[in-house]
């Protein structure tokens, strides 16, 4: 069984892939600054929500979380996945594609002794998905 910190992690992962933004801020903290793949932060949990779970699905309408594997270390959850949408809306500054991405991705998420998720960071590659996109050309081999 999950532990109350998974559960929350699992629940945003949930309301991202349902597009339920109020789900997504849910166990974030007032104070929460996260920090996405890209050095950007996003504080608190509208800016949680509504600036990086749903600025992901801006350009990536059909995008989902999927093949979550969630590690437990007691105020701390860290969480592998796959990131898999095409792109049907602008990336930041850059236009749609039209492509399809599948991204391994990354987040590490910190809790306080209430339950709430207080900071957290986001890696992936980029370089990995700019050449998915066609934005980039793959270094050679």
């Amino acid at each position: 069984m999950a532990s109350g910190n998974v559960a929350a992690v699992q629940a945003v992962h949930k309301g991202f892939n349902d597009r339920d933004w109020d789900a997504v801020g849910g166990p974030i903290g007032p104070g929460c600054v996260f920090t996405d793949g890209r050095g950007m932060r996003h504080e608190g949990p509208d800016g949680f929500a509504r600036g990086y779970a749903k600025g992901w699905a801006d350009a990536f309408s059909d995008g989902e979380i999927t093949e979550a594997v969630y590690y437990d270390a007691g105020d701390t959850v860290v969480t592998e996945f796959v990131g898999r949408g095409r792109n049907d809306g602008p990336l930041g500054p850059t236009p749609a594609t039209g492509r399809s991405v599948v991204l391994p991705y990354s987040e590490i998420y910190h809790f306080d002794a209430d339950g709430r998720i207080v900071s957290g960071r986001a890696y992936f590659d980029q370089l990995s998905m700019l050449v998915q996109l066609g934005l980039a050309e793959a270094p050679p081999a």
